[in-house]
């Protein structure tokens, strides 16, 4: 009984400790930069035995892995609930997300896109955590896409794509030209210009 026992508690600790071990290794990554922090550093911060990491990630590889996957899977989880209310009106939905991205890129601390920041350290396209930011990328124009076909715009691709390259330019720009009034606040406004500019049919002169 005391073994079960003891084995129970061993499973939760080893759980509580990978657990640690990722949520620091998490926030270093972007606060820092993946290159820049080492397993040694994410251990000592999260005050466990290397072997509480090992246990869990068979490399450092694999961290950063499942570090670009969370970042995912909790960056469309905001995207649908954020558009969730909007969906009978793809220009509302439209207004919702890019306003979302333009305040979170112009927010005191950003440290920019983690897939970009990522790509910007690791440009090996053999690296295995550029499946995840490319394949992230890819279904952000995919829901843009989607999003330009209900505007029944002209060109859905080519609004698509717009839309794709003034977003990533709120992240990049986030960088260097931040801040409350920095050009990333036009986001909103330029979006919807360039939707206008695909409309089938043109406001009356």
């Amino acid at each position: 009984m005391a073994t079960n026992s003891a084995r129970k508690d061993s499973g939760v600790s080893r759980k509580s400790a990978g657990d640690k071990v990722f949520e620091v290794a998490a926030d270093l990554f972007y606060r820092e930069g993946i290159h820049a922090v080492g397993v040694d550093a994410i251990v000592k911060k999260a005050g466990v035995a290397k072997i509480s990491l090992y246990r869990r990630y068979a490399s450092k590889d694999d961290l950063i892995v499942a570090y670009l996957e969370e970042r995912a899977a909790g960056f469309w989880r905001q995207w649908d609930e954020i558009c969730a209310p909007w969906r009978e009106d793809p220009r509302a939905e439209l207004r919702a997300i890019v306003d979302h991205i333009a305040h979170r890129t112009t927010r005191p601390g950003y440290r920019g896109c983690p897939f970009i920041n990522y790509c910007a350290e690791f440009p090996d396209a053999s690296h295995p955590g550029r499946r995840v930011a490319e394949n992230t990328k890819r279904e952000m124009r995919r829901r843009l896409l989607d999003i330009a076909k209900r505007l029944d715009a002209l060109s859905p691709g080519q609004l698509a794509d717009g839309l794709l390259l003034l977003i990533e330019g709120a992240y990049a720009i986030s960088l260097t030209l931040g801040g409350s009034k920095g050009p990333g606040n036009a986001l909103v406004e330029a979006s919807m210009a360039l939707v206008d500019s695909h409309a089938k049919t043109l406001p009356s002169q």
